[in-house]
């Protein structure tokens, strides 16, 4: 299916795109420290010190899930997708994230664009899975019928 390609290109593409622009400012210092690359890179150091404004990282592995088994397992794929775009949206719930390497918070004052395209890629997918899912949903409906 070629509109399914389509959702699962624009969504990768969008989250590398994402991963070159600021993504969020804190109190405690200027937006240029916290590029999407750099939140990939040392977002999973705050879940493992559980710090729990850090879990909507754990969105980053879950969307490459569903983007593995989109066309392998479409349940897995939905269901990742709703989950990833769940927990990447759960970060406006974040007021104070681990701000430097000692481990001092700031409060969150702004989402810049990063952040915005991260959960736009998520969105995609979940719109994708959507689609696919309805549409073999009708295909079985249809087989019922005959």
């Amino acid at each position: 299916m070629k509109n399914k390609k389509v959702f699962l290109f624009l969504s990768f593409g969008i989250f590398i795109i994402s991963l070159t622009q600021k993504s969020y400012c804190t109190s405690g210092g200027t937006c240029e420290y916290f590029s999407g690359l750099l939140s990939l890179i040392f977002g999973w150091i705050g879940v493992f010190m559980l710090h729990l404004p850090a879990f909507p990282w754990i969105a980053n592995p879950i969307l490459l899930l569903s983007w593995i088994t989109f066309n392998k397992n479409q349940k897995i794929s939905f269901i990742s997708s709703i989950t990833a775009f769940l927990l990447m949206l759960s970060f406006l719930l974040v007021d104070e994230i681990i701000d430097n390497e000692g481990g001092t918070t700031a409060k969150v004052i702004f989402y810049d664009l990063g952040y915005w395209m991260w959960l736009l890629s998520s969105f995609i997918m979940l719109i994708g899975n959507f689609i696919t899912y309805k549409k073999s949903e009708n295909k079985i409906g249809l087989k019922q019928l005959k």
